[in-house]
């Protein structure tokens, strides 16, 4: 498990680093205002997944090793095309009926380009879940690195070659990038899958329903928690304001890395036991080191001085360290809820990480409406970590309750080192094995 995890951090740095790439050519070459526009592109991509989530989710990773693949993948895309032609009619109504609101939720003239760009989001996500589901981590990371190859290509041709300085470069490079991804998924999917059989889809349908509307009602209260903050930055402070904030956000939201790589095949391991002890101590162990490091990666970014981000990333972003140190808690607080959720969702209980999720958009609701109109992108940053971080709290609380787990068990200690340097040894010396063989 460690080698995935590995294998998976590794993915996952190499995506931080190029996506700072591009968040470097996004703050120079596009400016504030552009990068405004890129963060709701990118929102409302991921409202659309959200509502595709209910049968084309997590739900497709849990249930990859306990039905067909056929019985998983017919209702999903019929469910995906079912949703973009609903968000498709809406989009229509929405901007004849309430054109002021419409245009604070979807930048001018990139009503079609949200719509297509979410469903080629929703059949890579698919396909990814179930290679997830099936433990094939390698197989993921390797298409996950091409995808994110691509999509820092494609980007720096439409910059330095096309000369398209606009947001339309990111994109025609999301295109690229979810179409790749979405092909070699679909292919590696089919090729190791067994005969697909069809019959007794709509049985299979209905206990993913069932799973997936927790983890769907989690979702749509999770986005509102993350994201309800740009629209509401949008509409108080504008497009340019919106696009400082968003670079803080993918600044330390890249930390995040850490965890999601550990809670990503956490997730695969658990929903593939039934030992209720051993996916506790396994979720403690890993909860320590995502921490850790989680903390070590802060720290770091916290230290880089204000001149350094100001020349790297112009001048529209010169307040950016201030957005960095507000979230800092918020980050640390996303690890562990990385972690918790996985191992609620991998039990097959999605329904705690709703309510905590619900409790965070509670403050989320409360302080936006505060802190935004006083205090523009610092008030959205304190209202994320502190909805965060009760996320987190409400998490443990119930995490403590159902494990009986001490709070001395959470300190991390000597033999915490031990079995990390133990399984790296094993790590390498299997590495090693297979490349003499």
């Amino acid at each position: 498990m460690l080698k995935k995890i590995i294998g998976t951090t590794g993915t996952r740095l190499l995506n931080a680093f190029i996506n700072l790439i591009i968040l470097l050519l996004m703050t120079n070459k596009i400016g504030s205002e552009g990068l405004g526009i890129i963060a709701l592109i990118m929102v409302d991509i991921t409202v659309i997944q959200m509502f595709i989530d209910l049968v084309a989710g997590s739900a497709l990773i849990y249930f990859s090793s306990r039905a067909n693949l056929g019985q998983l993948v017919l209702p999903a895309y019929l469910w995906i095309a079912i949703v973009v032609i609903i968000f498709f009619c809406v989009s229509i109504l929405a901007q004849s009926l309430f054109p002021v609101l419409f245009s604070i939720i979807i930048p001018s003239g990139y009503e079609i380009h949200i719509l297509t760009l979410a469903l080629l989001n929703a059949l890579m996500v698919t396909h990814y879940n179930l290679l997830l589901g099936r433990e094939e981590i390698k197989a993921y990371n390797i298409i996950f690195t091409f995808q994110i190859l691509t999509l820092l290509g494609v980007f720096l041709y439409r910059i330095y070659i096309t000369g398209d300085q606009t947001p339309t470069s990111y994109v025609f490079a999301l295109y690229s990038a979810y179409g790749i991804g979405a092909i070699f998924a679909l292919y590696t999917v089919f090729t190791k899958a067994e005969k697909l059989i069809t019959k007794g889809w709509k049985d299979v349908l209905r206990r993913v329903i069932d799973y997936g509307f927790i983890s769907f009602s989690a979702n749509i209260l999770n986005i509102g928690n993350k994201r309800l903050s740009f629209y509401i930055l949008r509409y108080f402070t504008g497009l340019s304001a919106l696009g400082v904030y968003n670079a803080g956000v993918q600044l330390t939201e890249g930390l995040r890395i850490i965890g999601q790589s550990i809670s990503l095949v956490q997730f695969s391991t658990i929903s593939n036991t039934k030992d209720f002890l051993y996916a506790k101590n396994l979720t403690i162990k890993l909860m320590k080191f995502t921490v850790v490091l989680t903390l070590v990666a802060v720290f770091i970014l916290i230290a880089i001085p204000e001149q350094v981000y100001s020349w790297l990333f112009s001048k529209d972003f010169t307040d950016i360290k201030p957005v960095i140190i507000a979230l800092s808690p918020g980050v640390i607080a996303l690890a562990i809820n990385n972690i918790f959720s996985h191992y609620f969702s991998g039990l097959g209980n999605p329904k705690i990480n709703m309510w905590a999720t619900l409790v965070g958009l509670v403050f989320t609701i409360i302080l936006a409406f505060i802190l935004i109109p006083l205090f523009g992108y610092l008030g959205a940053a304190i209202t994320a970590s502190v909805s965060y971080t009760s996320t987190v709290f409400y998490q443990y609380i119930v995490f403590k309750k159902t494990t009986a787990t001490r709070l001395i068990e959470w300190i991390p200690c000597k033999k915490d080192i031990d079995d990390f340097l133990i399984l790296t040894k094993e790590v390498l010396k299997k590495t090693r094995d297979n490349t003499k063989d």
